[in-house]
């Protein structure tokens, strides 16, 4: 028996469960994000205006992390149905459910970016909508990690 045979297989092997690694810390990123802007939004509308300029720094630097984490998601997860799965042909109803949920996701990260610029520059509409924008995200998130657990369930 070789080395690598003794932790559970070959070389693909290997590459499937790195890059499931991979997902999992995108993952972490993606909800650090998700429930981090939220928390850090509803604090806004109260803070003195020093104190708003960190929050909005704090939430820049989560929606770049939640930018990268929802990036390297969907590359991973792309890598990972075609190697693992062999394409997308044995997939069910739950995972397109998750790439719909995806989408929105993506669509409602793209918005609350667009949000916290305008925030930036002054616009306190745009500070007022990102609260809800960022629940709205979060439970987009929470819905991918849901059809997620139906569409690979263990058997």
């Amino acid at each position: 028996m070789r080395f690598h045979e003794s932790f559970g297989g070959g070389k693909m092997d290997i590459v499937n469960n790195l890059l499931f690694w991979v997902h999992l810390m995108a993952l972490a990123l993606g909800g650090a994000a998700a429930f981090g802007i939220p928390v850090v939004g509803r604090r806004m509308q109260a803070a003195s205006p020093e104190m708003r300029a960190t929050l909005l720094s704090i939430m820049h630097g989560l929606s770049k992390a939640g930018r990268a984490g929802i990036g390297t998601l969907i590359v991973t997860g792309l890598l990972i149905v075609w190697l693992k799965y062999g394409g997308f042909g044995g997939v069910n109803v739950w995972f397109w459910i998750k790439m719909v949920l995806v989408l929105g996701l993506l669509a409602g990260v793209i918005h609350a970016g667009i949000l916290l610029k305008r925030t930036m520059s002054g616009d306190t509409a745009s500070a007022q909508q990102s609260p809800r924008v960022g629940m709205i995200n979060t439970l987009l998130f929470l819905g991918i990690v849901l059809s997620a657990v139906f569409a690979f369930e263990v058997r």
